[in-house]
């Protein structure tokens, strides 16, 4: 049995348009809430006093609305064309403009923002945002009209020069981040630069990350306001280089993450190694005991290459179980992992670092394995730049700095989860979308149409 129930609904549009109201119905279980037009004060609006006259034939207009209830919610807009009278008495006619919705999409604005956050801040695909909506609030959307939606949003918001200086006008930064990603499908890069606010200030698509190009970028940014005293990326020749050309004086420091990466990576390549050679030895010998500790080398290979801090109390267990069993390697190599933990989380002096790196150099040479050899190569290529903080006051705090990494994070995210950004335009709104939506609190629902101009953000 059906029973019907009253509820109060309130949003922006009905608290807008509260003079305007009629009514509201239930049709083809499409709950309708009807708005005459002709019933507003538009006096205020056009600026005259003179009686507004509306033709006889009105028209309407059906918009979505976020559906609270088990029935899909639809705005129908009661529109006439209007005339009146101007101060030198010469008939004006106008069209009233419906304020909170877009018109050309039939969608309220809150629709299109929520659709924009799903999309671009938390990286929900087009599709299952199209389900969301579908399933939740009872709207009818495709991922090809969200596509479009973001587009249509992206093409009237401003430059991103423009979008740069008014992130720095709001918040002024003093630091690069910059790096590189190849997007999938494509074999151009996609450098972006981040500052300390961990905001994403301006990205580039050039043919690779070789060449001049990382420069010009740089330039380009520079030019915009962004005056940089302390700089970070990895190793990328093409990087420190632009560095070095367009930000001379700016401490340079090798990013954390990608130190951190390419010293795991090389424990990681050890390890491995050692248990191919054993699982080899234990094949040719049929050792079955080997062969065991080979299978629980490769169950607990992520275990064994973690933080001890990081580990839970079931793998502390395990790990000290197979330490008894093959004292000799698996020993020194989660000492050999304590050592580095040591040098980049609990030392505060140059002096420290070279005496706990004496040690890691025994350790190392202890065992002769030629992956744990490339560690020591790297420290004594990149000691200036891998640990600079330590030398260079006030540079301390970035000890842990990869926010140029977090900013490649998010543009995979978005490539991941999404349908698949096709285009370097599509992906150049994305990231305008996230700028204006993440830093500058705008709504990007407003630009969908006719693009305002962005309210000027006073200067810090």
């Amino acid at each position: 049995m059906a029973v019907t129930i009253q509820m109060q609904f309130a949003s922006a549009v009905t608290e807008m348009y509260q003079d305007a109201f009629v009514g509201s119905a239930i049709e083809n279980g499409t709950t309708i809430i009807l708005f005459d037009l002709r019933q507003h004060d538009f006096h205020q609006e056009l600026g005259t006093a003179s009686p507004i006259c509306w033709r006889k034939e009105p028209y309407h207009v059906d918009i979505h609305e976020l559906s609270t209830f088990h029935n899909p919610i639809t705005y129908r807009f009661i529109v006439a064309q209007g005339a009146y009278l101007n101060a030198q008495h010469q008939r004006v006619y106008f069209t009233p403009e419906i304020k909170g919705v877009s018109t050309s999409q039939h969608m309220s604005h809150s629709v299109i923002r929520l659709a924009c956050y799903l999309a671009v801040v938390c990286g929900v695909s087009l599709r299952h945002i199209a389900l969301l909506f579908s399933v939740l609030f009872l709207i009818p959307i495709t991922k090809s009209s969200i596509k479009r939606w973001i587009d249509d949003i992206g093409t009237h918001l401003p430059a991103p020069e423009e979008m740069l200086r008014q992130l720095l006008a709001l918040a002024p930064a003093t630091e690069c981040h910059i790096d590189g990603y190849y997007p999938l499908g494509t074999d151009h890069c996609v450098m972006v630069v981040k500052d300390e606010h961990d905001r994403m200030l301006m990205t580039h698509e050039a043919a690779s990350e070789n060449g001049d190009d990382a420069r010009q970028f740089l330039q380009q940014v520079k030019d915009c306001g962004l005056k940089v005293t302390a700089a970070f990326s990895d190793d990328s020749q093409s990087f420190t280089e632009a560095i070095k050309a367009v930000y001379p004086h700016a401490r340079f420091q090798a990013d954390h993450f990608h130190t951190v990466k390419n010293i795991w990576g090389h424990l990681k390549k050890s390890l491995l190694s050692y248990r191919r050679n054993i699982k080899a030895h234990a094949e040719a010998n049929n050792d079955a005991q080997v062969m065991e500790r080979a299978k629980t080398l490769w169950k607990l290979r992520w275990s064994l290459l973690k933080k001890p801090a990081n580990l839970s109390g079931e793998e502390k267990q395990a790990i000290a179980e197979l330490e008894r069993e093959d004292a000799g390697f698996v020993h020194r190599f989660r000492h050999i992992i304590r050592q580095l933990v040591n040098i980049f989380d609990h030392t505060h002096s140059e002096a420290q670092v070279r005496i706990r790196l004496k040690q890691l150099r025994q350790d190392i040479n202890a065992l002769e394995d030629r992956n744990l050899e490339k560690i020591l190569t790297f420290f004594d290529d990149h000691w200036e730049q891998a640990l600079r903080y330590l030398r260079k006051k006030g540079m301390g705090k970035h000890r842990r700095g990869s926010n140029s990494e977090s900013g490649m994070r998010l543009l995979r995210r978005l490539e991941k989860n999404h349908d698949g950004i096709r285009s370097a335009a599509t992906r150049q709104h994305y990231i305008q979308i996230y700028q204006a939506m993440k830093y500058l609190s705008l709504d990007v629902a407003a630009f969908i149409e006719k693009g305002p101009q962005m309210p000027r953000i006073p200067r810090v």
